[in-house]
């Protein structure tokens, strides 16, 4: 029997997490420190999209805890690559390592079928934004087709927001989050 998509309305699973600095956690446990969270899967750390979005959600961090809103974000990659590459403090909200795949599967993150999945306009234009600031493409880990998403859960672990993109380069803006607190 196939889960049921988890969406808008729905309870939140929970799960068991490592960080990149040894911590562990669950999601659970998590929810309970702020009024809303914000769980984001992208795909890897080596993702030159994904190192912009992660300097998106560092750069804005203060904004979502002064609306009592926290990040847990989900990476496909290993403890040790994130833990060498950037330090907790640097980092500033909690990783969730799933290099197997295990919580973009528990979740129904899907992947694109090809390559040209993952593309769009706003790929393009985030590709172009991270050359700028210099990003450099990293390890590759997990799976290359990953697509992203995101929900926001409240403390009783109810999904009040739910996005699956629909490639690479669809997740909603650091405005748009916040104007869903």
């Amino acid at each position: 029997m196939e889960n049921k998509l988890i969406s808008f309305g729905d309870k939140a699973i929970d799960f068991t997490y490592q960080t990149p600095y040894g911590k562990t956690s669950t999601l659970e446990e998590k929810v309970q420190k702020a009024d809303k969270t914000f769980l984001i899967f992208l795909r890897y750390y080596g993702c030159t999209i994904c190192q912009l979005d992660i300097r998106a959600y560092r750069e804005n961090y203060q904004k979502f805890l002064d609306k009592d809103a926290q990040i847990l974000l989900v990476l496909q990659s290993a403890p040790a690559t994130i833990a060498e590459s950037i330090t907790e403090e640097e980092l500033r909200f909690e990783v969730a390592c799933d290099p197997e795949g295990k919580l973009y599967d528990l979740y129904q993150v899907g992947a694109a079928r090809s390559k040209l999945g993952l593309a769009s306009i706003k790929t393009i234009r985030k590709i172009q934004a991270a050359k700028k600031l210099g990003l450099e493409h990293g390890a590759y880990e997990g799976n290359e087709l990953q697509l992203p998403a995101v929900f926001l859960l409240d403390r009783g672990m109810n999904v009040v927001y739910a996005h699956r993109a629909k490639n690479a380069g669809d997740m909603p803006e650091i405005a748009d989050l916040l104007a869903k607190l």
